[in-house]
């Protein structure tokens, strides 16, 4: 008989001895019965957040503190239980869950009133699909507890989402974050592997996607602690802010069953997230030009550090050692020209990021040199 679903397979072995002998099966190592599989069409990994998220797997999500890791979870866990998208990001349609240890019920409904109308949707119409849950203040919210024997095992706070996933028949969970909910040393690679694999269970068991919202570490890696919570999940993905325009990008770190790299940028606007493309026109223009502009200061601050590096002091006055023109003719300049290089040097004065003073070399004579310089503490080696 031809089978047409991978989950209508029964073990093979265990099958086989149970016909043979009629009794209880030797227990074994749970195989693959090749010869039935080979009449089922395979198919792909099915995702809950296309690229981001893969159904019954356990996917990190990190981000430094306020780029909105929590904000851009909720309002995907809105799209998923309203039947739509958001960011242009391909998902599926289902009840959706989002948890959240750090903010209270008054914050989840602010946020949640603002990503309805940015999406389009009544709210009265999630009622049932959608379910924030805020658990801020409890002091239970680990989800792994220890026996009396010093042995681990699932908590009742484990134990209420597998109910709550169960029953709602949600596509997707959101744990934020995971500083509340993983108790153990972040650092131990058993701890944490133990850990992923009691919320793998729990989507393999499901087929729920569950997202796990984390912070990364000082270094600037994508996890704080043991590389083991990125060998452990089949699937990370990032939140990248830029301070100085605001966009955010999304970007694909791990994935098992996917491409990595870049997703999408988008901007805040007035409590929910808009993808770059559909700004409106005048706040496109805007961010492109804020862009050019930081853009351009670097690059002054590129040529600034070379020159100073060569000892060639520079001017902010009209002379042969103007600073934009001889900038012009550098390389670290990328040929932006003079006129940009002007503009970006006026910035930098008003921001009070370069100054005129005296420089850390003489003119042969013990004579001070006088030129353009960065101003104390925003170059490494500034003598100011």
């Amino acid at each position: 008989m031809k089978m047409d679903r991978f989950e209508d397979i029964e073990p093979e072995l265990e099958r086989r001895s149970a016909e043979l002998h009629g009794e209880m099966p030797t227990p074994h190592l749970p195989t693959l019965a090749l010869a039935r599989l080979a009449d089922i069409d395979p198919e792909p990994k099915r995702f809950a957040v296309g690229r981001l998220a893969p159904a019954g797997e356990v996917t990190l999500f990190t981000g430094p503190g306020s780029a909105g890791k929590s904000l851009l979870a909720q309002q995907i866990a809105t799209a998923i239980a309203a039947g739509s998208t958001t960011l242009g990001l391909e998902m599926v349609n289902g009840p959706a869950v989002y948890v959240t240890c750090e903010d209270d019920e008054r914050e989840l409904h602010w946020r949640q009133a603002h990503i309805c109308k940015a999406l389009n949707v009544p709210m009265a119409s999630l009622d049932g699909r959608l379910l924030l849950s805020s658990l801020r203040g409890r002091l239970d919210n680990a989800l792994e507890v220890m026996k009396e024997k010093g042995e681990p095992e699932p908590s009742p706070l484990y134990k209420l989402l597998s109910t709550t996933i169960r029953s709602r028949g949600a596509q997707i969970l959101f744990l934020d974050n995971l500083a509340h909910l993983f108790v153990g040393n972040e650092n131990d690679r058993g701890e944490v592997t133990r850990f992923v694999n009691l919320l793998n269970r729990l989507a393999g068991e499901t087929g729920a996607a569950i997202v796990l919202l984390g912070h990364p570490n000082k270094s600037g890696d994508d996890y704080s602690g043991s590389t083991a919570w990125l060998n452990a999940v089949r699937s990370q993905f990032n939140i990248e802010h830029e301070l100085d325009t605001d966009l955010r990008t999304l970007r694909v770190g791990k994935a098992n069953y996917g491409r990595k790299g870049e997703i999408c940028r988008f901007l805040w606007i007035d409590w929910a997230f808009v993808l770059e493309d559909d700004l409106p026109p005048d706040r496109a223009k805007a961010l492109r030009d804020t862009a050019e502009a930081t853009a351009d200061n670097g690059i002054f601050l590129a040529c600034l550090r070379e020159s100073v590096k060569q000892q060639r002091n520079v001017s902010e006055k009209t002379s042969s050692a103007y600073a934009p023109t001889r900038f012009a003719r550098m390389a670290q300049s990328k040929g932006i020209g003079k006129d940009r290089l002007e503009k970006a040097m006026e910035r930098l004065f008003n921001i009070g990021a370069i100054e005129r003073g005296e420089m850390p070399w003489n003119d042969g004579h013990r004579h001070a040199v006088i030129g353009l310089r960065e101003t104390a503490g925003d170059a490494a080696g500034n003598p100011a």
